[in-house]
């Protein structure tokens, strides 16, 4: 149940980031350095702490007593190999979801591109 809360904020905020840096897009403006660096910070913390939440869930998932820290430091390398060992090829899938939902605003900007 805690990883579906932390999955449905992770994507809201994911679309509400895309949609704002695609309206400054639009303004002919740029995004932040400073929000564009939170931004990334806050997308790995959601992500890592979904895993750990996920994993909770799972009963046939070992956790060693040290996995919250181990899940936060290797987030980038454990993330791929948790989504293909808990879902098996599905696991790809989820894992090109998570990276469409961290490029979302470069996403909506190609789109406004094309569109003009």
């Amino acid at each position: 149940m805690r990883s579906k809360v932390i999955l449905a904020v992770l994507v809201g905020l994911s679309l509400l980031v895309g949609g704002y840096e695609a309206l400054l897009y639009h303004l002919r403006k740029e995004v932040g350095l400073l929000f564009a660096t939170i931004w990334v910070i806050v997308f790995y913390a959601l992500v890592a702490l979904w895993v750990d939440a996920d994993s909770r869930e799972r009963k046939h998932i070992y956790r060693p007593f040290e996995y919250d820290y181990l899940v936060f430091v290797f987030a980038p390398l454990y993330v791929p190999y948790y989504l293909v060992r808990t879902r098996g090829v599905a696991g790809i899938l989820w894992l090109l979801a998570l990276l469409a939902l961290f490029y979302v605003g470069y996403l909506l900007q190609w789109l406004l591109y094309v569109a003009s």
